[in-house]
């Protein structure tokens, strides 16, 4: 019977096993696998045909953060002639975790080359086992920490919730609910809180996540309390097992009702003025004391002191009905026209405060007073009988002008009083002049970077220092402006952005001495009408960049200013707001020189006009009051693949570096699904649909092949911001091709 056992009986008989066999070849520190039995091909997801013709490339499927460890084991068997066993993971062909406990062995060595014997096995389900005490032991530690609260384990295997309580001595109670999925489901058709409850649960069974709720349920089992109806907070946590499905669900539950009860009684005590349903003299005071307690030292407030002229007398003719519906009709108008992070108070009954949030510049305190101004005016009667009511209007702001509500209120008020000392209404910004050296100053800054840039033609550093600056504002886009034109040769530069959600239009322009703009009488001069709505109607913001020369069949009106203002080339650059083209950069050469971009040259354009895009949308929700992105400088330099989505509207409002030098026609201001994904609407498995709007520290994980960059990618992602109208997800996609087989797999978009 030995006789019969040569090479090909052992190679047979080896095909058999359930066992992993593997002969790797080490020569001059290559690595070859000369022989793989079907055993080891099943465990790692291939069929023998597949690995074989792939073979020298399976040392990919081990996870990078192993692979030393495998060098480590190979290294010793060599050195020692001896074994070695290791356990390392590698990803299957399905893309799923396996762990592998291995032996290797010297199987023989010659001068040039060694073979070495690898038997391995299938460890996922001890580690599976290892996994699960480790869990355990995890929440008999938080259990132990806890006091006065409910830990919870649900089971997704068994279908049992096992409740733990302790006290400040320990374990006090434990408990266990079999089928709870069941019974949850029973109780969820006819209550919404348990619906809830159910929904979460069954979000977490899908991929590890975290959710927080507060909800009023009847819990049993829950100590002196089991079986009452009671607010909870609710807090869950999936894990996941080795093979990558949730195994279980833990959290901790917290009785919050008694806070609750007496937070429901403060609100029912809200400090609100019945008649317009804005806050009262109190809450107006507190709403705004509290803005002024968070607030950074580069965000700047309006704090306008509305006071309706002659209303007592009005009122006293007119009867109180009157006089009331006239206050609720003002109110009314002014409400429409402010975000929803801005403080409106009515603080006696013909006086109100309105407090502008983060007005982004100075130089919008005419914009926003004058609109104020204009809607409170109310014509009372018809023809010429009729009566115009109005307001006086006084703004003083933070921080130049004051600190504190006092300050803010004594500065408005002694406007209102400037005023209607002279007779007038309207409005009136206390200390102006003294408001246009503050700005100056800040101005000094934009001069400065301006001057470094006569030294350096890093260009894209300067102005990522200037997007990094703390705040927006006119003497810095002027210097943008002022760097992109000089860099590039050119002699004019506009950029003009239409007016998006209630924010000022854009028109900014920066000329070398010697180009200004000539006074022409024409209509359509742009400079006149705005670049943009001049380019838009001649249908030139479809084509995304162009480079035009006053000899190119271009439209006659734009070929007449050319010629008019001796612009033999013009670049124009739409810019994108909300996922629409909404403005425009514009760039002018008056020299005649030939134009032209090298392909280098044009990579490093394309990056330019991306800041750009990326500063004026800073400069864009500042103006709405929404708080600036976190520095670009963070996020830029990550060698992953890093985006900002609004999370409202889709909007790409940030892309780092390595992102766009994968995706170069990437658009910066459109529509994430649009630049990103080429679709017409959002991406049905949308990473921003799993983060939970109501928890600010939400995070998301997955594994997901991208067609844009032809690559699987591991996603995480996370609020960057989260406030009410003000959601940005923050996009990080680290590129794990690697650990799939290259050249051999066929994925399925």
């Amino acid at each position: 019977m030995t006789g019969n056992l040569n090479s090909e009986t052992i190679c047979d008989m080896m095909e058999n096993l359930l066992t992993g066999v593997a002969f790797i070849g080490m020569q001059e520190d290559k690595l070859e696998f000369l022989y793989m039995n079907n055993g080891a091909f099943r465990m790692l997801g291939y069929s023998p045909e597949f690995g074989n013709k792939y073979a020298n490339n399976l040392l990919s499927v081990i996870l990078e953060e192993d692979k030393p460890k495998f060098w480590q084991a190979l290294e010793d068997v060599l050195k020692d002639n001896g074994a070695v066993d290791l356990e390392i993971r590698t990803v299957t062909a399905s893309g799923s975790l396996r762990w592998l406990q291995v032996r290797g062995n010297l199987y023989e060595k010659t001068n040039d080359r060694a073979v070495i014997l690898c038997i391995f096995m299938d460890a996922t389900d001890r580690k599976f086992v290892e996994d699960e005490l480790r869990i355990q032991s995890e929440w008999y530690q938080m259990l132990l920490e806890t006091e006065g609260e409910t830990l919870f384990d649900y089971n997704t295997t068994t279908d049992v919730l096992s409740l733990k309580t302790a006290n400040e001595y320990g374990l006090e109670s434990s408990s266990l609910i079999d089928r709870f999925s069941d019974r949850l489901g029973e109780r969820a058709k006819d209550s919404a809180p348990e619906k809830t409850l159910s929904e979460i649960m069954a979000e977490s069974l899908k991929i590890p996540r975290t959710d927080t709720v507060e909800l009023e349920l009847s819990l049993p089992k829950m100590g002196e309390h089991g079986g009452e109806k009671r607010w909870y907070r609710i807090h869950t946590s999936s894990i996941a097992g080795v093979d990558g499905y949730v195994t279980h669900i833990v959290g901790k539950i917290t009785d919050i009702h008694e806070t609750r009860l007496l937070l429901e009684e403060m609100r029912e005590k809200e400090k609100l003025d019945e008649l317009t349903g804005w806050y009262n003299i109190e809450g107006t005071k507190d709403q705004i004391m509290r803005v002024l307690l968070n607030s950074r030292e580069t965000d700047i407030h309006a704090f306008m002191l509305v006071n309706m002229n002659e209303f007592r007398l009005i009122k006293e003719s007119l009867g109180e009905d009157t006089g009331n519906r006239i206050i609720q009709e003002v109110t009314k108008r002014i409400g429409r026209g402010f975000k929803r992070s801005d403080i409106l108070g009515r603080i006696s009954g013909e006086e109100f405060v309105i407090f502008v949030q983060n007005i982004g510049s100075i130089l919008n305190l005419d914009t926003v007073a004058s609109r104020v101004s204009h809607i409170t005016e109310v014509k009372l009667g018809a023809g010429e009988d009729g009566i115009i009511l109005s307001a006086t209007v006084g703004v003083s702001v933070y921080p130049y002008q004051g600190e504190s509500w006092d300050e803010l209120f004594l500065r408005a008020e002694k406007a209102v009083n400037t005023l209607k000392m002279n007779g007038k209404s309207g409005y009136h910004i206390y200390d102006l002049s003294g408001l246009y050296k503050k700005e100056f100053a800040e101005n000094e800054r934009a001069s400065e970077l301006s001057e470094s840039a006569d030294g350096t033609d890093d260009i894209e550093s300067l102005l990522k220092r200037i997007l990094g600056e703390n705040r927006q504002n006119e003497g810095m886009m002027r210097t943008m402006l002022k760097l992109v034109l000089r860099h590039y040769g050119f002699h004019k530069a506009f950029l003009s952005i239409a007016a998006v959600n209630r924010s000022p239009s854009i028109e900014y322009s920066f000329c070398e001495p010697g180009y200004e703009p000539k006074a022409e009488s024409d209509t359509n001069e742009p400079e006149k009408n705005t670049w943009f709505r001049f380019l838009k109607e001649l249908e030139l913001l479809d084509e995304g960049m162009q480079i035009l020369h006053n000899y190119d069949p271009i439209p006659q009106e734009l070929a007449s200013y050319m010629l008019t203002n001796k612009i033999h080339t013009i670049l124009i650059q739409p810019m994108m707001m909300r996922g629409k083209v909404s403005g425009v950069f514009v760039m002018g050469e008056c020299t005649g020189r030939e134009w032209r971009l090298k392909r280098r040259e044009e990579d490093e354009l394309r990056r330019i006009m991306q800041l750009m895009q990326m500063y004026v949308l800073r400069y864009e929700r500042q103006q709405n009051g929404q708080p600036p992105l976190i520095e670009v400088g963070m996020l830029d330099d990550f060698d992953n693949c890093v985006m900002a989505v609004d999370g409202d509207t889709y909007e790409l409002v940030f892309a780092n570096r390595r992102l766009l030098e994968k995706l170069p026609d990437l658009q910066i201001g459109d529509c994430c699904y649009r630049t990103y994904a080429h679709q017409d609407r959002p991406c049905e498995m949308c990473v921003m649909k799993n983060l939970d709007r109501n928890d600010p520290r939400a995070r998301w994980s997955e594994e997901r092949f991208s067609n844009s960059m032809r690559s699987w990618l591991k996603l995480h992602a996370s609020w960057m911001q989260n406030e009410p109208g003000n959601a940005v997800c923050v996009i990080n996609g680290m590129d794990i091709s690697e650990y799939f087989m290259g050249g051999g797999l066929s994925f399925t978009p």
